[in-house]
């Protein structure tokens, strides 16, 4: 990412706490990142806070490969919790592409470049794969993001981070696992989880996945 583009991000998450101050009294400030985990978890306006200024960068910054990324999982996010199917449809195409552009944006520059504890390249990576992995059926996008995230948890470069900046990885990659009916496979990672880091809560959010699968 251009180093204008980060001084974008930058003022985003600088102002994050006058979007807050509107509606609570004691306003956490909160990254990029946090606001589209947020976005993700359905908290109720995190994915338009997320689209409002990733939108506004994209415009400076059309080529940039992680804030279009952003842009298309919570768009993918926002036809998850859209009601009226047209807008499923439109929201889910919109978003589709986006992460395609993405992922075609990447270059050896990407994997170079620290973001959020792990390196821009594969964390736009996993933002896609955990995405697809998550889309209705009728997309044709499961298998992709599952294929993705297997690729990703047999990679000795992810390795290399802290379990931290990992861990919401490890935690899709034991979803999908689950979803796509492979429960010895979601039970290693998940017991991975456990030997790296077995009090972090997505370690126990995982163990408590598999151990609903054998009751």
């Amino acid at each position: 990412m251009s180093r204008s583009a980060l001084v974008g991000i930058f003022v985003f998450t600088s102002i994050i706490p006058i979007w807050f101050a509107q509606v609570n009294a004691d306003p956490i400030p909160k990254t990029l990142q946090e606001v589209f985990i947020d976005a993700t978890s359905g908290v109720s306006g995190a994915g338009e806070r997320v689209l409002s200024a990733v939108d506004s960068l994209l415009r400076q910054y059309p080529e940039d490969a992680l804030l279009t990324a952003y842009y298309g999982s919570t768009l993918s996010v926002k036809a998850r919790d859209s009601w009226l199917p047209w807008n499923k449809q439109k929201y889910s195409t919109l978003g589709m592409a986006s992460l395609n552009k993405s992922l075609e944006l990447l270059s050896n520059d990407s994997f170079s470049k620290p973001y959020y504890g792990l390196n821009e390249g594969i964390y736009i990576q996993s933002i896609a794969a955990i995405t697809f992995a998550n889309t209705p059926e009728y997309l044709h996008q499961k298998e992709r993001g599952y294929n993705m995230l297997k690729n990703m948890m047999a990679s000795e470069q992810l390795k290399y981070y802290p379990f931290g900046p990992q861990a919401w990885i490890h935690i899709g990659a034991v979803k999908a696992a689950l979803d796509m009916n492979e429960p010895q496979l979601a039970q290693s990672w998940a017991k991975e989880m456990q030997k790296l880091a077995p009090t972090h809560p997505l370690t126990q959010e995982a163990l408590s996945l598999i151990a609903d699968t054998n009751t």
